[in-house]
């Protein structure tokens, strides 16, 4: 009776751990769609078709072609598993409810960032403020803007050049900029105005600096619309100094080193496209899986191999191929001199939009 005793009694406790193991302890099963909303030339087809390899998981990419269209779709209910906002609109996401805190012990290649994009303001928020509580965004793709120079054409040293070249009398009908709000902010930080005091009064901010706006438009050539338009300026010699984005002085520099990119002395302009999680996520556990994979060295080589993209994992240009690599390496103090745009609410957005408009129009 005893021996049969036990014997009941094992029974049961099989029984009881094998109900468990089926319903209480059944580890939750990751969907195996991914749906991700990304900027092209950010994930390659070749990449796509090695995470799903090592995941199992089919990648469903959404191209996107701006930040506007991405949060749009979020909020009108379109479903996205990771999406890649600019730092500089995340507090939409944030202020809205459409993003959920990331779990950086799921995302253990988080080691590989540079330690000079981690813990930036906007890539943390609290429920009310940026700067404090969860990390929400993990800044991948980075780029910086700066000074472009025909060292054919401009005489004096790039060492220690800063914006105020721009404003060069003797450059007059020689220099160039954005046709865009940078201008307005390369101003501002000329004249030592915080950016923040746009928040706090718009419309006194931008008075402060018309004057010296319209100093800058009377002595550029023309503010240029597009990257190529500026390139074909540069390359005619119309234009010998210029406000850039790193990724077209590359361009230049590589056909001809007489073009050499200057951060400013006082730090380049600075904007990163970070990784997200949505609130409405379907797969955040696959979306976890696939932001380690990009966090890889030899993914992160790959990116900027395929497309010319400046990466924020560290020693992955070392690894890049069929590069200049000496274009692409930034020290640590360059990047942490990086002057971020801040995260304007809309209003400030239209008020330094409208003062644009009305400052390029005039003649």
């Amino acid at each position: 009776m005893k021996r049969f005793a036990k014997l009941i009694t094992l029974i049961l406790v099989v029984a009881i751990i094998m109900t468990l193991g089926i319903s209480g302890c059944k580890k939750e099963e990751v969907p195996k769609e991914l749906t991700v909303y990304v900027w092209e030339g950010y994930l390659t087809q070749e990449l796509e078709e090695e995470f799903e390899k090592e995941t199992g998981l089919e990648l469903n990419v959404v191209f996107s072609s701006d930040n506007d269209t991405m949060i749009t779709l979020l909020k009108a209910g379109g479903t996205a598993d990771l999406i890649m906002p600019t730092q500089n609109q995340v507090n939409r996401l944030y202020e809205d409810d459409l993003a959920q805190p990331l779990d950086l012990d799921k995302i253990p290649n988080y080691s590989n960032i540079s330690d000079s994009f981690k813990d930036q303001e906007w890539s943390m928020w609290d429920g009310t403020k940026m700067g404090a509580g969860d990390t929400y965004v993990i800044p991948y793709v980075f780029g910086t803007s700066g000074l472009v120079v025909n060292t054919d054409k401009y005489s004096g040293s790039v060492e220690g050049l800063g914006w105020d070249i721009l404003f060069d009398p003797e450059l007059q009908g020689r220099v160039s900029s954005r046709n865009s709000a940078e201008s307005i902010m390369i101003c501002l930080d000329l004249l030592g105005i915080p950016r923040q005091d746009l928040i706090d009064d718009s419309d006194a901010t931008l008075e402060a600096a018309r004057d010296k706006v319209l100093d800058l438009k009377d002595n550029v050539l023309k503010f240029y619309e597009t990257g190529a338009e500026l390139l074909d300026l540069l390359k005619n010699e119309e234009v010998w100094v210029s406000h850039i984005w790193d990724g077209g002085a590359r361009k230049l520099a590589a056909e001809n080193d007489k073009f050499v990119y200057v951060l400013p002395e006082t730090g380049g302009l600075g904007w990163t496209d970070t990784f997200m999680i949505p609130e409405s996520a379907a797969n955040p556990e696959g979306a976890h899986m696939l932001i380690d994979f990009m966090l890889k060295k030899e993914v992160a080589a790959q990116i900027t191999s395929a497309g010319g993209y400046t990466t924020t994992v560290k020693g992955s240009i070392d690894m890049a191929e069929g590069i200049d690599k000496g274009l692409y390496q930034f020290s640590d103090t360059e990047i942490s001199e990086l002057v971020w745009q801040l995260n304007f609410p809309q209003e400030v957005v239209d008020a330094y939009t409208s003062f644009w408009e009305e400052i390029s129009t005039v003649q």
